[in-house]
């Protein structure tokens, strides 16, 4: 239960945005975009959406709504409006359909969506006998079916109607012989379930959903401990290595000298030997920087005394 600050009429639920929807005009002036629509969850936190973009279009002429997916219907006196609610639309808070309803569809003071078929109903009272459940066409206006309720009174207003998800149709008269009362109509007959005190004004948005159970959230698993490691082999033992063999140092051997040959007696006079022709000898490459004019001044003192050795020998002889 929440205390609102202002009015909010045309009470329907969306349940793709997951909250009731009205319209209400406390705080905004009625000259200039007096209706807004506002959001009400189920703490009664109200979240003005914006004003209905239509400078004509006022709240006070307002008497029923219902929502359909992201469309909002609400009834203006014989005229059914569909106001898109969709945030995502380029038509946002825009009526983007209007139509003329049928009769008793017109005298209808609240309706809700039949979740079987998307059709809008409600409890008419407008004539002498006992109220009709009245379904009519939200896209059309035109009435698909009507149906007098036995035990549900007429000549009163039905400001609060609801259909759950099994098709059962329950209205709240706002007052009947001094007290609000509700029904709920199964087939053509209509069972009192309680009363209370009269009311001028009432509405309903729909049958909510039941609130979710709160989340747990599980508990964390356990942290998985590794076994701890197996202890390590014994190391087997290293084998010590085989002393090396021991090799006798090799036996002294008493070296045998060459012999020496017999020496020859020593001539005291060398007889004369026939020299031999000069062998010119290989020249050396050089290898030292050496001038020409060096080169043969050496020959010339080589040749000097070759022939000064030669003089020598023939004066011996």
């Amino acid at each position: 239960m929440a205390r609102l600050d202002y009015a909010v009429n045309a009470l329907g639920y969306s349940s793709a945005l997951g909250r009731l929807v009205g319209l209400t005009s406390k705080g905004h002036r009625w000259w200039k975009n007096p209706s807004h629509v506002v959001l009400i969850d189920t703490k009664g936190v109200v979240n003005d959406l914006g004003p209905v973009d239509a400078h004509w279009f006022r709240t006070d002429d307002v008497s029923a709504g219902a929502v359909v997916g992201t469309t909002f219907y609400v009834r203006d006196h014989a005229r059914l409006h569909a106001i898109d609610i969709d945030p995502e639309s380029p038509s946002y808070l825009k009526i983007v359909r209007t139509v003329v309803l049928d009769w008793p569809a017109l005298t209808l003071d609240d309706f809700a969506v039949d979740p079987s078929s998307g059709k809008l109903t409600g409890v008419s009272a407008a004539g002498w006998g006992p109220g009709e459940v009245v379904s009519f066409d939200p896209a059309t206006g035109r009435v698909l079916s009507k149906a007098e309720i036995a035990n549900l009174p007429g000549r009163s207003t039905y400001g609060a109607v609801l259909i759950d998800a099994a098709g059962t149709v329950y209205a709240i008269n706002n007052g009947y012989k001094g007290h609000s009362r509700v029904y709920r109509v199964t087939g053509t007959t209509a069972t009192e379930l309680s009363t209370g005190p009269q009311m001028g004004m009432i509405d309903a948005a729909g049958c909510l959903p039941n609130p979710m159970p709160p989340r747990v959230e599980p508990p964390a698993p356990r942290p998985e401990v590794p076994p701890p490691p197996p202890p390590p082999a014994p190391l087997a033992p290293t084998p010590a290595p085989a002393p090396a063999p021991v090799v006798p140092p090799p036996s002294p051997t008493t070296a045998t000298p060459p012999p020496v040959p017999p020496q020859q007696p020593v001539p005291v006079r060398a007889a004369r030997q026939r020299p031999e022709p000069r062998k010119d000898l290989p020249l050396d490459p050089e290898t030292t920087p050496m001038t020409k004019s060096r080169k043969w001044a050496m020959v010339t003192v080589i040749l000097v005394m070759l022939g000064a050795g030669a003089a020598a020998a023939r004066t011996r002889g």
